[in-house]
């Protein structure tokens, strides 16, 4: 890990509040002084992650994912931990060198940061040339297609010529690197050396992040070739399906409405922004993953699918409904007649049914029984096959009134008996694993039970004391955490949690930190003052039985002027075990 100074990180830390920074990604909810949510690091549907911003933390009692604000960013984002660093800073206005990243992070922050100067600067250059009289096609296109120059401007849409080596003559003059062109992909290498353009006689659609930063490229072709759509390549900038268009233009939209519109086409989008629907986000190029769903569980509360009204629209939502149940986010389906697209739909139709999108949708089950229905009929084999079909989907529902609500509507559709068809549905369901218990990988012993009170009580117990307990404890792992706690203690004359899941010297500690912290116990009320006095009379106790163990060898060679006093000692200690005994 890259040395950062503390001060420095202190300062981010302060600035970068856990709540605000991981609210951006999940919807957290309060319970008692924490916050809670599902998990955006792996599939659930009962939350089990937890924020606690009293002490700068999170842990999920599901994964056993936890850390510090930063390490939320590492894990979301994959990030180094100087990049996580670098990237709060430059949310909170908090200037960071790169000196203070240390040589391996300087060099991996001016890389990511040299990578988004490559990539705004492509931006640019393709929109002063839709601007020129080189762009006059794709500006005659863009018009064709009734985008405004408003719109236009606001997805800073370009224009790349048809030529081989356009930008790559731009970044040779701009001083950009064409190796970093290359890893960010927008030049392609030669078999003979050198580069060329991967984007040619396209119109150039710039994808940014949820920071309005540009990570990729989209391209549309608009003479003759194939493929029609090119989309760069994954890169250490850009994840495609981690990624959705239009996010920094529709965040306000999205906000206000808490609805989300999700299209598969970049012009799909914007012919809806044209007609003043704000709140659309769409795919890039592949089917709807997790993750993307995850993305709009974090900036809307209901999702409508406009596909393509074609079999391969349908098809794509239909692999998309149980993203959605296992995330437990509401979704629901918008067809389009047959032919069309959400652009030529608005040209058709005007874009009003849009507008009230959840109102005009259908609730994604019985868009997908009505569209089995059409697909098999409703003789004997062909409600067979619905119900074949229909069995995955009912299995992914989580909330047992919803699957319940959803079978009798099934049943009165089909004309199948309630009971029969629920034995058929859901006797057959894969057994789920048994919800994690949040205490699986929290054995619990006194060290543990002790370092949770630690940890709950940071101002009751000295440092000498902790020090003095340290020698007592046997699990390793939770001998290091007491000495990061004393460390913290001698060094800011306080436990700083946030501070001390950065400072652990690896991901199982820095879990066992978070776990430890967080978990319920009954050490939050006096039971837990018992116990830490518990652990002290039994120290003691242990003390006074060394105490007199050595005092019985001495007594065995001790001389006759020696036996007396020891005898008293012995007996003095004989006396505070009883005491403590009693206690």
């Amino acid at each position: 890990m890259a040395f950062i100074p503390e001060d420095k990180l202190l300062e981010i830390k302060d600035a970068a509040s856990i709540e605000e920074v991981v609210g951006q990604y999940v919807k957290l909810t309060q319970k008692g002084r924490n916050l809670s949510g599902l998990c955006p690091f792996h599939s659930e549907t009962k939350p089990s992650f937890t924020v606690a911003p009293e002490k700068g933390i999170f842990h999920c009692f599901g994964c056993g994912v936890g850390g510090n604000v930063f390490s939320f960013l590492m894990h979301y984002h994959r990030l180094s931990f100087p990049e996580a660093v670098q990237e709060l800073a430059r949310r909170y206005g908090i200037p960071v060198s790169l000196k203070d990243l240390g040589p391996e992070g300087a060099q991996q922050a001016k890389k990511r940061t040299k990578a988004y100067e490559a990539n705004t600067a492509a931006a640019a250059f393709y929109a002063a040339t839709l601007a020129s009289s080189e762009g006059r096609p794709g500006r005659e296109y863009l018009k064709k297609r009734g985008l405004t120059p408003e719109i236009i401007r606001a997805f800073q849409l370009g224009y790349a010529v048809d030529e081989w080596d356009a930008l790559r003559r731009h970044f040779q003059h701009r001083g950009i690197s064409l190796e970093l062109g290359q890893e960010v992909g927008l030049l392609v290498p030669k078999d003979r050396g050198g580069f060329y353009d991967r984007f040619r006689g396209r119109i150039i659609f710039p994808i940014f992040d949820r920071q309005s930063r540009v990570i990729a490229f989209g391209g549309r072709i608009i003479g003759e070739g194939e493929p029609k759509y090119l989309n760069s390549p994954e890169s250490f900038l850009y994840s495609k399906g981690r990624t959705l268009y239009g996010l920094p233009q529709a965040a306000e939209a999205l906000r206000a409405s808490g609805v989300a519109l999700v299209v598969e086409g970049y012009l799909d989008l914007i012919a809806l922004q044209v007609h003043g629907i704000g709140n659309v986000l769409a795919t890039l190029g592949t089917a709807l993953t997790r993750e993307q769903v995850r993305l709009l569980k974090a900036v809307a509360d209901k999702v409508v699918l406009v596909y393509d009204g074609d079999a391969a629209g349908a098809k794509a939502m239909k692999r998309a409904f149980p993203l959605f149940a296992q995330e437990n986010l509401a979704v629901r389906a918008l067809p389009l007649p047959a032919g069309l697209d959400p652009d030529s739909y608005a040209q058709a139709h005007g874009a009003e049914m849009f507008r009230s999108a959840w109102e005009s949708a259908q609730p994604w089950f019985s868009y997908l029984l009505e569209d089995l229905i059409t697909t098999h009929g409703l003789d004997i084999e062909g409600r067979v096959r619905i119900l074949e079909e229909l069995r995955p989907f009912v299995q992914v529902i989580s909330d047992p009134v919803e699957q319940d609500l959803w079978l009798r509507n099934t049943s009165d559709r089909l004309g199948v008996d309630a009971a029969a068809l629920r034995k058929s549905l859901i006797s057959l369901a894969p057994i789920s694993a048994a919800r994690l218990d949040p205490t699986r990988n929290i054995v619990v012993d006194q060290e543990k039970k002790l370092l949770r009170w630690v940890l709950a009580h940071p101002d009751a117990v000295s440092p000498e004391e902790l020090e003095e307990w340290t020698e007592e404890f046997r699990n390793p792992d939770l001998k290091g955490i007491l000495e990061l706690i004393i460390t913290s203690y001698r060094e800011h004359g306080s436990m700083d949690h946030s501070l001390l899941v950065q400072q652990a010297t690896g991901e199982t500690q820095r879990q066992h930190i978070c776990a430890l912290t967080l978990e319920e116990d009954e050490s939050e009320g006096p039971a837990g003052d018992f116990r830490a006095g518990d652990w002290r009379r039994d120290l003691k106790v242990k003390h006074l039985k060394k105490a007199r163990a050595r005092l019985k060898a001495r007594l065995k060679n001790a001389s006759d002027d020696e036996e007396v006093p020891l005898q008293v000692q012995w007996r003095e200690i004989d006396q505070q075990l009883k005491d403590l005994s009693a206690l």
